[in-house]
């Protein structure tokens, strides 16, 4: 019997210290997981833009793209580009400073 128990506590122990480093490693996971998740998005959004230029450049004729080709200030809103990096830059900083508490 006390060579059971003593088994038991070894691999309790063994299982706690795996626990541990588990979830010592799973916000750096996380992370990579959201990192990985922001640029599939990024490349989508970049795969439909280029699709949409495609379309569009085959589908106008030279006088109507002339036309369309003027920007009004509410179109330049419209198509600025989220800079991803800087988003993923501040994530990682808000993480930090959360870790850090």
């Amino acid at each position: 019997m006390f060579r059971t128990n003593t088994a038991l506590q070894k691999e309790q122990s063994h299982l706690y210290e795996l626990e541990k480093k588990i979830v010592q490693n799973l916000p750096k996971i996380q992370e990579a997981l959201n990192l990985l998740k922001v640029e599939e998005l990024h490349l989508k959004s970049q795969l439909v833009n280029q699709k949409l230029s495609q379309v569009a450049a085959s589908s106008l004729d030279g006088s109507v793209a002339h036309s369309e080709n003027i920007v009004t200030p509410d179109d330049q809103t419209n198509q600025q580009e989220i800079d991803l990096d800087l988003f993923v830059n501040k994530l990682q900083q808000f993480d930090v400073e959360n870790d850090s508490d």
